[in-house]
C-alpha cells in the first residue's frame, strides 16, 4: 500500500498545472475560482487537477456552505518520504512546511463575492474572444 501511496504521489505531481496549483496552495487557501482566475483555465480543467491532488492525498478541501477552500496536506510529505532518511524529508517538505505557516486564509472568506466578479470577468474575456473568431 505505500508503494501505491508515493507512485500515486509522484504521478499527481508530474504535471506543470498541478504543481502550479501546489506552490499557489503553498501561499495561502484557495477557492477553486481564485485558482481559476490566477490559472487562467476553465472550472472543468482546474477541478480535474484538483480531483487529481486530492485522491493522491496533496491537498485538502474543507467544504463551508457553498465554498470549497483548498490547502495543502503536508501529512502526505511525511507519508511518502517516512522511510527516507531524516535529511531526505526535511529537503523536501521542510520548506513547503515553512510558507504553510505563513499562508493566508483565501480572500473569498473575506469577500464572498469576489468569486461571482471572477467568473464574470472570464465570462466578458470569453465573449470578446468568441466575437473575434
Amino acid at each position: 500500500m505505500q508503494r501505491q501511496k508515493i507512485a500515486e504521489f509522484y504521478k499527481a505531481l508530474g504535471d506543470e498545472t498541478r504543481l502550479n496549483i501546489v506552490n499557489m496552495l503553498a501561499a495561502q487557501e484557495m477557492c477553486v475560482c481564485e485558482i481559476i482566475d490566477q490559472l487562467g483555465l476553465s472550472q472543468p480543467a482546474v477541478s480535474h487537477h484538483l480531483k487529481i491532488l486530492r485522491q493522491a492525498g496533496i491537498v485538502n478541501d474543507t467544504r463551508e456552505g457553498k465554498w470549497i477552500y483548498y490547502s495543502i496536506n503536508m501529512g502526505v510529505f511525511e507519508l511518502v518520504f517516512s522511510e527516507e532518511a531524516g535529511n531526505v524529508l526535511e529537503s523536501y517538505a521542510e520548506p513547503l512546511k515553512q510558507l504553510l505557516v505563513k499562508a493566508a486564509p483565501s480572500h473569498i472568506r473575506k469577500d464572498p463575492g469576489l468569486c461571482e466578479r471572477l467568473n464574470n470577468k472570464h465570462q466578458i474575456f470569453s465573449e470578446e474572444l468568441s466575437q473575434e473568431f
